[in-house]
């Protein structure tokens, strides 16, 4: 198949977040089973790209094509990507491919591939990645844009992949007939945690003891994702138990600043915690599961949350996970993989502190979790069911 995907950022900037892993993983998967796969893209990142190349450029068997965002400005501070030439790029080639996937919806480059997909009757399906309903942050933009064209985006596509039942429901309420919704979720290649690096570097670097308890988050540091709650959490944990259960508890925190870092640090410091919290900045590849070989807890406190792929790698590397009830996931995860907490500091505190005192049921979440990412949670079992979707809406 001639697959084209929709997405407003790419690799190599991982400091974005899961989306840009997401279909990084998912397209180069693809090319790898023999399609012929194309990203289309922008130039934007934390800062904007620097590339010797911007177009047809060859990522790990996927042709991408980073158009230049006009102001990188407006995608920072308004969520508006201004690829100019993208547009005229779309409407000349868009009937070389089978299939469109586009990657969340609220962007410039969905109203283009939608139109001229629907223009030229050829299926596209939207992956919203959690960001189906307009809410959290530039809630009124959102809606504004969803009265423009985001409702005729979902209406016009061929399918809808939700992460979630909790998505689906949210699709649902956007309009969306219920037999276009398939749950699709995330997954991860599980061939890179089939030999993991050896312990204790990560704590070597950062001068973690092989006694101290480490808790660990991954992703973005923003407000959505709940730190200032498990720094919270991890100052109720000093008051309250540690010195009846172990001298040193360390929490690492991993990811680029996406503006909440100032607020953050001054949490830290007001509660005197600076000696228990390592900021690491964001880790990739092999130093990234480092950090997760050396912790004992994966935590995601999140506000909101749809989808927790780092959780995912810290399932492929036997760890268990704790999980606000604000993640879509939890429900599968409690007292399966990990447990779940209220988004409460008292009691992230209670379930952090349950799971350090009892090793064995640490070992057994590590295992089940093992066991969900075998089964269920890689791109192996997830892509073939993204082709079979595929074919069944070209033929």
């Amino acid at each position: 198949m001639k697959i084209l995907h929709i997405v407003p950022t790419y690799y190599p900037c991982l400091e974005a977040g899961g989306v840009v892993n997401a279909v990084y993983k998912l397209s180069k998967k693809q090319a790898e089973e023999g399609n012929d796969v194309s990203v289309f893209t922008t130039d934007s990142c934390s800062e904007r790209m620097k590339l010797d190349k911007r177009y047809n450029v060859d990522v790990k068997g996927v042709k991408v094509y980073y158009f230049k965002n006009l102001s990188n400005s407006l995608k920072a501070k308004f969520l508006i990507d201004t690829p100019y030439s993208l547009p005229l790029k779309i409407r000349k080639e868009i009937k070389k491919y089978d299939i469109i996937h586009i990657h969340e919806h609220r962007h410039s480059l969905a109203i283009a591939a939608s139109y001229y997909a629907s223009k030229n009757n050829i299926p596209y399906v939207i992956q919203a990645h959690g960001s189906v309903l307009p809410f959290f942050q530039k809630e009124k933009l959102k809606e504004i844009f969803d009265k423009l064209w985001g409702f005729k985006i979902l209406k016009n596509a061929s399918k809808v992949f939700a992460l979630t039942n909790v998505e689906k429901e949210q699709y649902l309420k956007m309009g969306v007939k219920e037999e276009r919704i398939e749950i699709i979720p995330l997954g991860i290649d599980i061939e890179e945690y089939s030999k993991l690096p050896p312990k204790d570097n990560f704590r070597e670097k950062y001068n973690i003891g092989e006694n101290d308890k480490l808790l660990l988050f991954i992703g973005r540091i923003h407000k959505i994702k709940g730190l200032d709650l498990l720094v919270n959490s991890l100052d109720v944990l000093n008051r309250k138990y540690m010195k009846k259960s172990v001298e040193n508890l360390k929490l690492a925190i991993v990811g680029p600043d996406n503006g909440f870092l100032a607020e953050l640090k001054k949490v830290i410091t007001d509660l005197d915690l600076e000696e228990n919290v390592i900021i690491t900045g964001p880790l990739f590849n092999k130093y990234k599961i480092e950090a997760i070989v050396d912790c004992d807890i994966f935590i995601m406190p999140s506000q909101y949350e749809s989808f927790t792929t780092s959780g995912l790698e810290a399932m492929a590397c036997g760890k268990p996970l704790i999980l606000t009830k604000n993640n879509h996931i939890h429900t599968w995860v409690d007292n399966n993989a990990g447990l779940s907490a209220e988004y409460d500091k008292n009691d992230l505190a209670d379930k952090i502190q349950k799971l350090l005192a009892d090793e064995k049921l640490m070992e057994k979440f590590g295992k089940n979790g093992l066991k969900e990412i075998k089964e269920n949670y890689n791109w192996d079992s997830i892509g073939k069911k993204i082709d079979l979707i595929y074919r069944e809406l070209i033929e």
